[in-house]
């Protein structure tokens, strides 16, 4: 019983330490800190029947001397099937686990280092596959889709501009279900919801 409750403990302390080491890396690495600007952003979100096909590309600017910095991205959902690319070269990450402020849940979270010179742009792209929310409200069947945008806040200042689209495919046929349009966008909420209600 004594190795079972030691067991208990030395997992918590592991988890409450990486959630510190997380914490750190949002505030200082993607802080205004290190110069490093996050831009803008387009984002696609295609319901695909089981899951969700997730693109974006990640507008970033180095308006310092340094070249190299550590970026933390939060999901929602844990997803698969990530490919991640900055210029065009795939990168490496690794799994931690966030909190996204004012938020107290834990979030699956990649993290992974870009280099980039300064007074250069980088575009970091990347897909997934992720699961979505199914809801009932008033025996009405609604797909929900939860996006943090929350972690933005971390940047310590607005995008200048933020498009996203909300697809829905069924075989070949693709059909746009929603586009939203953000400029000088610091977003105050911590998850953007698309629904569809077929």
């Amino acid at each position: 019983m004594a190795k079972k409750n030691n067991l208990v403990i030395v997992l918590g302390f592991t988890t409450i330490f990486f959630i510190l080491i997380s914490q750190i890396l949002l505030i200082d690495q993607l802080s205004g800190k290190n110069s490093l600007s996050f831009e803008d952003e387009d984002v696609i979100i295609t319901l695909t029947g089981d899951d969700a096909l997730f693109t974006a590309r990640y507008g970033l600017k180095n308006y310092g001397m340094s070249n190299s910095f550590v970026i933390s991205l939060p999901f929602a959902s844990r997803p698969w099937d990530i490919n991640l690319t900055f210029n065009g070269i795939s990168l490496e990450y690794s799994w931690m686990s966030s909190i996204v402020p004012p938020e107290t849940e834990v979030f699956d979270t990649i993290i992974f280092r870009v280099n980039i010179e300064p007074n250069q742009e980088g575009d970091i792209l990347v897909s997934y596959k992720r699961n979505y929310s199914i809801i009932i409200e008033n025996e009405i069947t609604s797909i929900i889709y939860r996006y943090i945008v929350g972690s933005t806040r971390s940047w310590n200042a607005p995008l200048i501009f933020a498009h996203f689209e909300f697809w829905l495919q069924e075989g070949s046929i693709k059909t746009l279900l929603e586009s939203r349009d953000y400029t000088n966008w610091l977003p105050t909420e911590t998850f953007l919801y698309f629904r569809y209600t077929p």
